[in-house]
């Protein structure tokens, strides 16, 4: 039910992670153009890594 005390698994913290990224990524692209990419760039990285390991598991 609540999961309080449990640790979450890598999968989940690398979407909070890329959540957060793109959000941060997102609120720079109106004042900061080439930060913004590099944030972007980051999260298109752990999005390759999930799909990767969606893949593992599937296989």
């Amino acid at each position: 039910m609540f999961r309080i005390f449990e640790n979450k698994t890598r999968e989940e913290l690398l979407c909070e992670k890329y959540s957060r990224l793109m959000a941060r990524s997102y609120k720079l692209a109106l004042t900061d153009k080439e930060q913004s990419d590099k944030l972007n760039e980051r999260a298109v990285k752990i999005l390759e890594e999930l799909k990767r390991m969606k893949s593992a598991l599937i296989d």
